[in-house]
C-alpha cells in the first residue's frame, strides 16, 4: 500500500487542526501547525511532554478521543505511541476526506510533514519518503548552499 504523495504547499491559517497525543513528536507537530497559523486542539489521556505547558493559543483536552472531535477538522495528526490506534484514526479520517498524518506509519496517512528550509527567497519542503533523518540531513546540506 505505498502512497504516492503529491508535493503541495497549503495555507493553514485559521484551519482547524486536531493532534491526538501529547508526547515529543506530537509537540513538534503542534509547533509546526502553530507556526503556520492553524487553530490547534490537542486531545490526550496525559501530557507526556512538559513543553506543552508553555504553549499558548492551543486548546488541550484531557480525555479519550471520540469521533465527534473530527467535526470540521481540516487536518489531524495521529501522534500516539499506539500504532493500531493511529491506524484507526487514519482510516477514520481518510474515509471522511480529512488530511491525516500518522507518526507511526510511512503509509497509513494521506499527508506528510516535510522538513522545511526557509530563506528570504525560498521555501523548500523536503520529504525522503517518510524518513525524517534523511530529510533533515538534506535540509542542512541545502542550508549551507543557500
Amino acid at each position: 500500500m505505498e502512497n504516492n504523495f503529491f508535493p503541495l504547499f497549503i495555507n493553514l491559517r485559521n484551519k482547524s487542526a486536531l493532534v491526538i497525543g501529547a508526547g515529543k513528536i506530537a509537540f513538534r507537530k503542534v509547533e509546526t501547525l502553530l507556526k503556520y497559523g492553524a487553530k490547534v486542539t490537542v486531545i490526550t489521556k496525559e501530557i507526556k511532554e512538559e513543553k506543552f505547558f508553555n504553549l499558548k493559543n492551543i486548546d488541550i483536552k484531557i480525555g479519550e478521543f471520540n469521533e465527534t472531535l473530527l467535526k470540521n477538522r481540516f487536518i489531524v495528526v495521529a501522534a500516539t505511541d499506539n500504532p493500531d490506534f493511529n491506524r484507526y484514526i487514519y482510516e477514520l479520517c481518510n474515509s471522511k476526506n480529512i488530511l491525516v498524518n500518522n507518526i507511526t506509519s510511512k503509509e497509513e496517512m494521506n499527508c506528510r510533514f516535510a522538513s522545511i528550509l526557509e530563506t528570504e527567497e525560498y521555501q523548500i519542503a523536503i520529504s525522503a519518503n517518510g524518513n525524517p533523518t534523511k530529510s533533515k540531513a538534506l535540509k542542512n546540506k541545502l542550508k549551507e548552499i543557500l
